[in-house]
């Protein structure tokens, strides 16, 4: 009893814990003293045990009464919780507290919180900063980037009394508000670019993610809104390009492409998806809950798993333990005028069209007795006849092959492949096939063709190819057939590039054909490129239809001696998937044969003759329209784009099973959506599915927002109020529960929280209702009459006597950087750029020579939040001065304070670099005036004019290295412009 009430009230009970129990006096000096938790264990037992003993039942309840069950207890202390405990208890605003000097300082309502208790401890908060550290203060909050000269003395010189309220209003204005309150979303969301793990490959197209972040911050986006897009975006009834965007949130976690135990990283997939949500959006640690009963809160392990079940539609990344993502599950092709235009509904159709015109032309040929009655349920899944012509073929490779070192070459006397690496015997187009698994598989081939030519083959995977969508380039895609030489050679090559897009192309000059997208779908797909060196031409055919033609090269085309199947020539980009029939002919194939191998019909319209003479000129008319049909067929031009986001598995969901001991090859009682008991104040929303979803997220979602819920304001008012004040009211800011710390303020909180309700969700009003306040403007130092009292009542700023001031962020630092030697390029949004990155950072990769390809040098100068983030390869200025955990969830960062940042700063090789071109900007600005020079330096790095004893001190401090060093004068001023970005007034905001 004792146990429940401290539980329900967070009060030790009287008597109990507040001593050692009778018995273990004696007993504590026999643990180790390492031991804590072991005695900490032992004190609560016997606290535990003598309380219950203290506080017996009533007689006649005793004797009645049926023993409560562990559920029972979990139910009651849940339900005592949520009365009780701070975080769970109804929202309602507080007034503000009476304090003495009201009229003096409070500027408004929040003040008052504030100052009743610096006034109950006998403080005085600090004057107010001068208007030079307020605008940077400000700038750097809500943009990520200090003012300029011209914006500082704007401010500083404007008399208006609102001049405040317009310097908020237009910083909120500015875009570069949403790139700086978005990357404080990103670290919650772990966002990456890349998967992870050993082989770190590219999340493709997670930046649309990072950039719809950005979009819905500098919109304004309400806060409700903001988090049921991300989290039901796709179910939502008016839903938009933007909110299937959004649902990439799903998608943005670390994904192993070849599992040792596929059902555990699935596992632990879904744990990041329920882990994050309810922390980020709802301030509770439910992952605790995975493996058995909270330890802290009152939330049961099936409370979990009933959480769990609001996502378990969601399609998984991969469904199986080899090298492969399943594109289909994770990337949809999406029209930016969503609702009008379907480009997957579209491509459906076409493949239903194209299916049914084969079926009927095959029946009417096996009808005349021209074509092999085949079983369609063949367990190869061909149900075709292979019409390949045998006329000029110079190479064929069936793939049959049982495990070996050489393929067969079914073309006699031709040389057989080298296999290198490859799955054999998995199931082919026909027979057998070889399955590549995206590493080291390759098979190796003597080029046989270098002239006219075509190669023709299947294939069929579920992944990601490498490169982008829009840039056609074959080398830069995971090789089919390939043979790549570096520069502008007389080469040729096939790839899988990008979602599902097949390219190819030639080169010296480089000329390029491509599918559209969409072929990582699972299924057989069947790849003719042919070429014909009279005219140039190329031209590219998927599933017996031509996709593409260019003009080339005339010349032959033989380099290189050999061509790979399964990678690029180089070694690169290796194909993850499976290949089957490859075929080379020395000749250009016409579309007829082309299109008889991808179907497996006769192929030509003019065969019409014959069905007529076998089954009527009926029959033969309808086979002579349905060739021409199939002929004149294309798959629609695609208006959509591959998107990163949610999908799930139909309407009807797969049951959510209980994992006892979180083992998901355990199976255990079945669990319906729910969520903790703790937190039910009001029930959830009924799922309404749909087509292709069953609901239930958005009913999550709505619950989440609804405005009943305490959690979500009041976790939304302790970010701000974190990001703002620079420490959190809430220390934990991801756990509002028992094992995180309570609020310093919270009547505070629960102020904010309500007025985030009253505003609508706006964040652009909370940022001004908080910045308008006395407290953000107060200086960071107190007052001389009060400092001793400040420093001894309120030594960690805990009351707020003072402004707690901050050091630049990882990304803030290197963008005051480009901002202060004027490289900082504005551009918005895109995919990662790549800028130079220390070698010795790069000699960690297996691949240092290609694992970060430079992007343009005019992308350098882009703002941090637009470096790629490639999991396995960060930045060292950044990771040293705490940059976000990218594989896990960062409410907090750090601030430490280490000798490598200091090593880093006066020695790291960006530092230097940047320093160099703020010294040609000061020489370029201030051309023979050294005074000026330094004048101008000290300005850009802190943002104030300095004084005429900081310019002699920068004088004195040239001339030594001029005088002492040995410098020369360009020299010596990159040197000082090293020491300027070493000062705390650029490293710290206050």
């Amino acid at each position: 009893a004792a146990r429940l009430d401290f539980e329900a009230s967070g009060n030790p009970p009287a008597g109990s814990l507040g001593k050692r129990p009778a018995g273990l006096e004696s007993r504590e000096t026999d643990v180790p003293s390492g031991s804590m938790i072991f005695r900490s264990a032992l004190i609560l037992v016997g606290s535990l045990a003598a309380a219950a003993a203290a506080v017996p039942n009533p007689p006649d309840q005793a004797a009645t009464a049926a023993p409560e069950t562990p559920s029972d207890i979990l139910e009651r202390r849940a339900v005592a919780a949520r009365d009780s405990w701070w975080a769970y208890r109804e929202l309602l605003k507080p007034a503000p507290p009476a304090v003495r000097d009201a009229e003096g300082w409070c500027r408004t309502d929040l003040d008052r919180f504030i100052l009743a208790k610096l006034e109950a401890k006998g403080l005085a908060p600090a004057p107010e900063a001068d208007r030079a550290t307020l605008i940077r203060r400000a700038s750097l909050d809500l943009t990520g980037l200090p003012p300029t000269p011209a914006e500082i003395d704007a401010f500083v010189n404007d008399p208006a009394p609102d001049a405040w309220d317009r310097l908020i209003d237009r910083l909120l204005a500015s875009p570069n508000y949403g790139e700086k309150w978005g990357r404080h979303w990103l670290d919650l969301v772990r966002y990456a670019d890349t998967n992870g793990f050993e082989r770190d490959r590219d999340k493709t197209e997670s930046w649309k993610y990072r950039d719809w972040v950005i979009s819905a911050f500098n919109r304004d986006l309400p806060y409700d809104r903001f988090l049921v897009e991300q989290l039901a975006g796709d179910e939502l009834p008016d839903r938009t390009f933007e909110s299937i965007v959004a649902t990439g949130y799903y998608r943005l976690g670390m994904w192993d492409d070849e599992v040792a135990d596929l059902k555990q990283a699935l596992a632990d997939d879904l744990d990041g998806t329920i882990d994050i949500t309810a922390r980020t959006m709802l301030g509770i640690g439910l992952g605790c809950a995975r493996c058995h009963d909270h330890k802290g809160d009152p939330i049961t392990q099936e409370e979990y798993y009933a959480f769990a079940a609001h996502f378990a539609g969601v399609a998984p990344y991969k469904q199986s333990p080899f090298n492969s993502i399943e594109a289909g599950h994770v990337l949809r092709s999406v029209d930016r005028d969503l609702g009008k235009v379907d480009p997957e509904a579209a491509r459906q159709q076409y493949r239903e069209r194209r299916e049914a015109i084969v079926a009927e032309l095959l029946g009417l040929e096996r009808a005349a007795g021209l074509a092999p009655t085949l079983s369609t349920s063949n367990s190869t899944g061909a149900g075709i006849p292979d019409r390949a012509p045998a006329d000029g073929l110079v190479a064929h490779f069936a793939l049959e092959d049982e495990r070996t070192a050489n393929a067969v070459n079914a073309v006699d006397g031709r040389p057989a492949a080298r296999v290198l690496d490859a799955g054999f015997g998995g199931e082919g187009r026909f027979g057998r096939c070889f399955n590549f698994d995206g590493g080291d598989d390759r098979v190796e081939i003597d080029r046989p063709i270098a002239d006219d030519f075509t190669i023709s083959f299947w294939f069929r995977t579920n992944g990601v190819g490498r490169g982008a969508d829009n840039d056609p380039r074959w080398f830069l895609g995971d090789g089919l057939v390939d043979g790549e030489v570096p520069g502008i050679v007389p080469d040729f090559g096939i790839s899988h590039l990008g979602n599902g897009i097949v390219a190819a192309g030639t080169g010296d000059p480089e000329t390029f054909v491509a599918s559209g997208p969409g072929h990582n779908d699972g299924r057989w797909h069947h790849v003719a490129f042919t070429r014909s060196r009279e005219s140039g031409a190329i031209a590219l055919f998927i599933d017996g239809i031509e996709v593409d033609r260019a003009e080339g090269s005339r010349a032959p085309l033989d380099r290189p001696r050999k061509l790979n199947i399964g990678t690029i020539q180089t070694g690169a980009n290796p194909f993850a998937g499976a290949m089957d029939e490859i075929r080379m002919y020395a000749r250009t194939l016409s579309p007829a044969e082309v299109r008889a191998i991808a179907t497996g019909t006769l192929g030509d319209a003019a065969r019409s003759a014959e069905i007529a003479a076998a089954s009527g000129s009926d029959a033969g008319s309808r086979y002579a329209a349905l060739q021409d049909e199939l002929a004149s067929l294309h798959p629609p031009v695609s208006r959509g784009e591959p998107v990163l986001s949610v999908r799930e598995k139909g309407p009807v969901p797969p049951p959510m099973h209980v994992m006892p001991r979180g083992n998901p090859h355990l199976k255990g009682d079945e669990v319906a959506p729910g969520v903790p008991l703790v937190a039910a104040r009001f029930p959830l929303p009924e799922p309404v599915p749909t087509a292709e979803s069953s609901g239930r997220r958005l009913a999550l979602a709505k619950w989440i927002v609804d405005h009943r819920n305490s959690l979500t304001p009041r976790v939304l008012a302790n970010r701000l109020w974190q990001h703002h004040f620079n420490a959190p009211l809430a220390g934990t800011p991801n756990d509002f529960g028992r094992l995180g710390e309570p609020p310093t303020h919270p009547e505070l909180l629960d102020w904010i929280a309500a007025t985030v309700h009253e505003n609508a969700w706006s964040l652009k009003a909370m940022h001004r209702e908080l910045m308008r306040s006395a407290t953000y403007r107060m200086s960071s130092v107190p007052s001389e009459t009060a400092l001793a009292a400040t420093l001894a009542k309120d030594p960690s700023g805990e009351l707020y006597s003072r402004y707690r001031l901050r050091r630049l962020t990882a990304e803030e630092l290197r963008d005051s950087m480009l901002v202060a030697n004027s490289m900082f390029n504005p551009a918005m949004g895109g995919p990662g750029v790549r800028p130079p990155m220390p070698r010795e950072v790069l000699e960690t990769s297996s691949t240092p020579d290609s694992v970060w390809p430079l992007t343009p040098e005019d992308t350098w100068g882009r703002r941090t939040l637009y470096i790629y983030a490639k999991r396995s390869l960060l930045h060292p200025l950044l990771s040293v001065f705490d940059l976000a955990d990218i594989d896990s969830p960062c409410p907090v960062r750090f601030q430490t304070v280490q000798p490598t940042q200091a090593l880093s700063m006066f020695n790291g090789e960006m530092t230097i670099g940047e320093a160099r071109r703020l010294a040609r900007r000061l020489e370029a600005e201030r051309p023979g005036d050294l005074a000026g020079q330094v004048a101008l330096g000290r300005r850009l790095v802190s943002g104030r004019v300095p004084t005429d004893e900081e310019i002699a001190e920068g004088l004195a401090f040239l001339d030594e290295m001029r005088q002492v060093e040995g410098l020369d004068a360009a020299t010596a001023l990159e040197n000082y412009c090293i020491v300027l970005f070493n000062l705390n007034e650029f490293l710290y905001v206050d």
